[in-house]
């Protein structure tokens, strides 16, 4: 539950939102299907913030000051939100590496992999980076990553969610008669 917000929480999703739409742009006007590359996104963006908002309010009672109320949603809604991005950003990022828009079909064990590995590695530093500037603080019912300080809900939200999120999108974005065609 972040307890602190200041500018400086806001200059890195509004860097990575001005990055996401450089990259979408990048893939868009060099996608074959500008249309399925358009339906995917959304549904990648879409989930990204649902399942996010929903592990948000699961997970808010693990952080000081995080209870169960109505007032918190907001604050939860917009943590999901800069989630969203990040999710969108590490798709992308993906894309670029592998010079593909859909690169998640097929999406390979080694692909998976990578993707597991880049998610969980960027949640540990983006916890502890944040952990250190005093925006949150962790109650002691946090299972916490040995080694790390970060705590082990966050990191499992962007080492598993996003793998699941790409997955899920593609399935939905591609009509299944169309799904031999990608």
């Amino acid at each position: 539950m972040m307890t602190n917000l200041t500018p400086a929480m806001f200059a890195a999703p509004t860097i990575a939102l001005a990055i996401t739409v450089w990259l979408y742009t990048y893939f868009w006007k060099r996608a074959a299907d500008k249309l399925l590359f358009q339906r995917y996104m959304r549904w990648v963006t879409a989930l990204a913030f649902l399942l996010n908002f929903a592990w948000e309010i699961i997970h808010c009672p693990l952080y000081q000051g995080g209870a169960y109320a109505l007032a918190h949603v907001p604050v939860l809604a917009l943590a999901s939100l800069a989630d969203a991005i990040m999710v969108d950003l590490l798709y992308l990022g993906f894309a670029l590496i592998y010079q593909n828009g859909l690169w998640v079909h097929p999406l390979t064990l080694l692909r998976a992999f990578w993707l597991l590995a880049v998610g969980g590695v960027g949640a540990i530093l983006f916890e502890v980076a944040h952990l250190a500037a005093g925006n949150w603080a962790y109650t002691d019912k946090m299972p916490l990553v040995p080694g790390t300080g970060a705590g082990l809900s966050p990191v499992l939200q962007f080492t598993l969610l996003p793998i699941l999120i790409y997955s899920l999108s593609f399935y939905l974005a591609i009509p299944k008669a169309d799904s031999k065609l990608v």
